[in-house]
């Protein structure tokens, strides 16, 4: 299940350590209400670099396991997610697909300073799910999820600075993908 790769995985502690890192995770304070800037966006790049280290596959297992912690509900929107016995086993579609999802954030990750570039492919992005039927309340989830496994892959290095960093990270993305697709 994935609870027990969640927790096999974490247990040999966060891939992240503080002190390898070249900036302060701390000061100074981030809001998550104010504009992205760019101790923003480097706060963001340098621990999703650590983040990844955790594997796209990995990672992309424990991002569908909080989806469907809080959202239930959510698994029939995935043709994979039918079958709890087979869809958390290595190679399974969930992988493959959870894989893909991470894959797109650390490209969206990469692009943070080039907004021009970013945008477009958020908007397509968005415009595919739609078709998926992905309604808007859907990247409410998908945003606590994200969080979550942010929070189990960084730990100690998860700090309110880094975790509004991304808030502020994820409400772009959002606003982005969402567009006027459901106007």
């Amino acid at each position: 299940s994935c609870r027990f790769f969640l927790r096999r995985i974490m247990a040999a502690g966060s891939p992240v350590n503080a002190t390898e890192l070249p900036l302060d995770l701390v000061n100074p304070p981030v809001s998550a209400d104010e504009p992205l800037d760019a101790r923003d966006i480097e706060l963001v790049q340098t621990t999703f670099k650590k983040v990844a280290e955790v594997g796209p596959e990995a990672a992309g297992r424990i991002l569908f396991g909080h989806i469907f912690r809080i959202a239930p509900e959510a698994k029939g929107l995935f043709p994979f997610a039918r079958d709890e016995e087979t869809m958390w086993l290595p190679g399974s579609q969930l992988e493959k697909h959870g894989a893909r999802v991470v894959n797109t954030v650390a490209t969206a990750v990469s692009l943070l300073n080039d907004l021009e570039a970013l945008v477009p492919v958020l908007q397509r992005l968005g415009l595919q799910h739609v078709g998926y039927k992905v309604l808007p309340p859907h990247y409410d989830v998908v945003g606590q999820a994200f969080i979550a496994t942010l929070d189990d892959a960084l730990q100690a290095e998860f700090t309110e600075a880094v975790k509004n960093a991304y808030l502020k990270v994820w409400k772009i993305v959002q606003a982005t993908m969402i567009g006027d697709n459901y106007a």
